[in-house]
C-alpha cells in the first residue's frame, strides 16, 4: 500500500502539470516543462557556454591540458580518469544485455566500486583544475531553469522572479530553492515513471484511454515531458501484457501485481539470440520443451516471477534442466511430476 500510495502521488503531481514546494513560509510552484520547453530550455546550455567561452574563461579541457604543462597535475592521472569513465560505460552497457537479477547486482557493486574511485581522482582534479567555463555553464543554466520554471500560484501565470529579483535573493534563500527544485526533477526519473505506467491504478486508466487528449484532456503539443513518457510506458506495458495472453503465455499474477518486480521482469525478457543464457531445443514435430535460465539461483527466479516447485527426488525443475545441459524434455518433466 505505501508504494501505492507513493506511485499515487507522483501520478497526481504529473496530472497536475507542476510540483509545489513550502519554502521559508512561502509556496512555489514548479512547472512541468512540455516537450518543447525542455528542448528549448536545454539548448540554453551551449548558449551560455559559447558566450562564456567569448568572455575568455577557460574550459575544463583547457584547463587540464596547462595543469599538465606546469606540472600541477599528470597526464598518467588524467588517462586514469578517462579510463574509469571508459569502464563505467562499458560497464552499463554490459549491465543491460544481463538477464538474471543476481548478475545485474554484481554488475551493479562493479559500477559502485568503480565510481567511488573515479570520484576520488576527480577531487583531486577538481583542486587543481578550479573553476571552468563548465563549472560556470551549469551553475548558470540551473538558475535560469529554475527562473523559467518557478511560479507564484496554481494557474502558473505569475512567475515567481524576474532576473533582477532572482539575482538579488540572498545566497541561502535561492540555494533553498534550488535544493527544491533539483529534489521534484529527481523524483521523475525513468525508473520512477516506469513503476508507476506499471502500477494497477494506472494500467486500469490506460485500459480507458489511450490517446493523450482523452488521458490528458489537452493536445500532445500542450501535455508535459513526463506526461507524455508516462502514457507511452503504460501503453507499453498494456500491449505487452496482451500480446503475451494471446500467445498463450500470460505474465505471472505476482509479477503483474508488483510494479516494481514487473518492470524488472520486462528487463528480463530478452529475445533469443547468440550468447543468450536462454537455452532452449525444440523436438521435431512441435514444441515438446521445458527451458531453463542457466545460471539463475532462486531468488532470480523469484524476482523475474517464476515459481519454484519440486519435483523428484526433492529438486526443482531449474535443477533437473541443468542437469540435462540446460533443457529438460516434456516427457522427462512428466516422468519426474508423477513421481514426486
Amino acid at each position: 500500500m505505501d508504494k501505492d500510495f507513493e506511485y499515487g502521488r507522483i501520478y497526481n503531481e504529473i496530472a497536475k502539470g507542476f510540483s509545489e514546494e513550502k519554502i521559508s513560509k512561502k509556496i512555489f510552484y514548479f512547472k512541468h516543462p512540455s516537450f518543447s520547453e525542455y528542448f528549448s530550455i536545454y539548448n540554453n546550455y551551449d548558449l551560455i557556454l559559447k558566450d562564456v567561452q567569448r568572455q575568455g574563461l577557460p574550459t575544463e579541457e583547457e584547463k587540464i591540458r596547462e595543469a599538465i604543462e606546469e606540472g600541477w597535475w599528470s597526464k598518467e592521472k588524467e588517462m586514469e580518469i578517462q579510463g574509469l569513465k571508459k569502464t563505467v560505460t562499458n560497464l552499463i552497457k554490459t549491465k543491460s544485455k544481463l538477464v538474471l537479477p543476481s548478475q545485474r547486482e554484481g554488475i551493479d557493486k562493479q559500477i559502485r566500486r568503480t565510481q567511488g574511485i573515479l570520484m576520488t581522482f576527480a577531487k583531486e582534479r577538481n583542486e587543481i583544475v578550479s573553476f571552468t567555463a563548465e563549472d560556470y555553464t551549469s551553475k548558470r543554466f540551473l538558475d535560469e531553469t529554475v527562473i523559467a520554471l518557478t511560479f507564484k500560484n496554481r494557474e502558473l501565470t505569475e512567475q515567481a522572479f524576474s532576473q533582477e529579483e532572482y539575482y538579488n535573493l540572498s545566497d541561502g534563500f535561492s540555494d533553498k530553492i534550488k535544493e527544491a527544485f533539483n529534489k521534484y526533477s529527481n523524483v521523475f526519473g525513468a525508473l520512477s515513471l516506469k513503476h508507476v505506467a506499471a502500477s494497477g491504478f494506472f494500467q486500469n486508466l490506460v485500459y480507458l484511454n489511450e490517446d493523450a487528449y482523452s488521458f490528458w484532456g489537452k493536445p500532445t503539443v500542450l501535455c508535459t515531458k513526463y506526461q507524455i513518457d508516462l502514457l507511452v510506458y503504460g501503453k507499453m506495458y498494456k500491449n505487452l501484457i496482451r500480446n503475451y495472453a494471446e500467445n498463450g503465455k500470460p505474465v505471472p499474477d505476482d509479477v503483474v501485481a508488483d510494479a516494481e518486480k514487473f518492470v524488472l521482469w520486462v528487463e528480463n525478457q530478452t529475445p533469443d539470440k547468440k550468447g543468450s543464457p536462454i537455452k532452449s531445443r525444440k523436438k521435431t514435430g512441435g514444441n515438446n520443451m521445458v527451458s531453463s535460465t542457466v545460471g539463475a539461483t532462486s531468488e532470480d527466479l523469484k524476482k523475474m516471477g517464476t515459481q519454484i516447485d519440486k519435483l523428484k527426488g526433492g529438486k526443482t525443475l531449474l535443477q533437473m534442466a541443468q542437469e540435462a545441459g540446460g533443457t529438460l524434455e516434456k516427457e522427462q518433466y512428466l516422468k519426474a511430476r508423477e513421481n514426486r
